[in-house]
């Protein structure tokens, strides 16, 4: 029998040629927490954010909320992003709402990667996907990096 589960959801659009726009989920039975998140794809950088509480443990967690401010300025491309947004995020704010911004930043260079790989086919619907993963990964060192 199940008796604990939590979910995470991590999804991402581009709303311009600059920006990743995250928007990112965390529920189980007792917390069910969302973040909104933009991210300048050159660099990583977190340009804005937002977060929701809609179940917590109690009254002083939505304080947790104004914290969140402090990812503005953030890199995910900075040695250590994680680690800092989950000490200046996780320890001063929220724990549940720094795994979701880690989370969304894990997923910055798959949403650029799929965006990429979106456009290539609409061009050509015979592209060989493997081989252009594989020149993406080359053409991209910082993922190596990040």
């Amino acid at each position: 029998m199940i008796t604990f589960n939590r979910s995470q959801l991590i999804e991402a659009e581009f709303p311009d040629e600059e920006t990743i726009r995250f928007s990112g989920v965390q529920e189980d039975h007792i917390y069910n927490m969302e973040i909104g998140m933009e991210v300048r794809i050159a660099d990583g950088e977190i340009l804005a954010i937002q977060g929701l509480m809609k179940r917590y443990t109690n009254p002083v967690c939505p304080a947790a909320v104004p914290v969140l401010q402090t990812a503005v300025g953030i890199s995910l491309r900075e040695e250590g992003w994680d680690r800092r947004v989950m000490r200046e995020i996780g320890r001063n704010g929220c724990e549940h709402f720094a795994e979701i911004i880690i989370e969304c930043g894990r997923c910055f260079d798959q949403a650029r990667l799929s965006k990429e790989l979106l456009e290539a086919l609409q061009q050509d619907p015979a592209l060989d996907q493997e081989q252009f993963v594989e020149s993406w990964a080359e053409n991209h060192p910082e993922i190596r990096s990040a």
